[in-house]
């Protein structure tokens, strides 16, 4: 029961972060010389940081921050690897060999590794992060549509389909993508925690969102000069950060099982 619930209640409670941040007027940037690093209190739930802003506030605008990179990523990712895995599957030939060896060329690379290195090019910002990994994280849902595509396109209604004369567009549109769709939604779970990941981690290196906006990973970093002294400046978003990581492969794993076919049988 706990592992069923628990996850969801944490990634609701993560949406309702981001609606009230929208909603309330918090104040992540206000100043307050005189509650310097304060301890959490009735006063300041989470405390305040070194420059005595309010580590709540800064805490909710921070998981809008993960939300909007980890939203606008998995969607581009996705809709672009299986646009290119479905096209190398499906077409084939020196087609599928040349895609193939891009999609090798970017695995050769560990994917943060090479998000730095395209954040560092392109600079620092919350639109570049986006920029970077979405390169880096179309590769796998190409790598998986083309499989799944291959193990897809010989089959009888999709032979019948051409038989009759329908137009290739139509035959992946209508018979092979509603198919692949079980595994890139998995996917795109377990994609999110990664990217919540990433985006704290180059954050957290300067070259994510930028002060004074705040972040997950920003904030840690500027916590850990005081963690002797302040350790409430990191214990907030370092909890957040782990809980919706957690939670949403929780999750990914709960979908997973539901939609695999041969744990269903078992159950049944």
């Amino acid at each position: 029961m706990l592992r069923k619930y628990f996850p969801i209640t944490i990634v609701v409670l993560w949406l309702l972060m981001i609606v009230a941040g929208l909603i309330f007027p918090f104040n992540p940037n206000q100043i307050d010389l005189t509650h310097i690093l304060a301890t959490p209190g009735w006063d300041s739930l989470f405390g305040n940081d070194d420059l005595g802003r309010s580590i709540l506030d800064r805490t909710i605008t921070g998981g809008f921050t993960s939300f909007i990179v980890a939203a606008f990523v998995t969607v581009i990712s996705v809709v672009v690897g299986t646009f290119v895995g479905c096209i190398s599957g499906y077409i084939g030939g020196w087609v599928d060999g040349l895609i193939v060896r891009v999609i090798d060329i970017f695995l050769a690379f560990p994917g943060i590794l090479l998000a730095i290195a395209l954040s560092g090019v392109m600079g620092p910002g919350i639109e570049n992060v986006i920029i970077a990994l979405s390169i880096v994280g179309w590769v796998g849902y190409a790598r998986l549509s083309r499989a799944q595509v291959l193990s897809i396109k010989n089959r009888e209604h999709v032979l019948a389909a051409h038989a009759l004369g329908t137009g290739h567009f139509e035959i992946i549109k209508t018979h092979i993508l509603p198919l692949i769709m079980a595994p890139l939604i998995v996917e795109g779970t377990f994609g999110i925690a990664g990217i919540v990941i990433a985006e704290a981690g180059l954050s957290y290196l300067g070259l994510g969102v930028q002060p004074p906006a705040s972040s997950w990973g920003s904030m840690i970093r500027d916590g850990s000069q005081y963690l002797l002294v302040a350790p409430h400046m990191v214990i907030a978003p370092g909890i957040m950060l782990m809980l919706v990581v957690l939670s949403v492969n929780l999750i990914g794993d709960q979908i997973r099982d539901h939609l695999d076919v041969k744990d269903v049988n078992k159950r049944k």
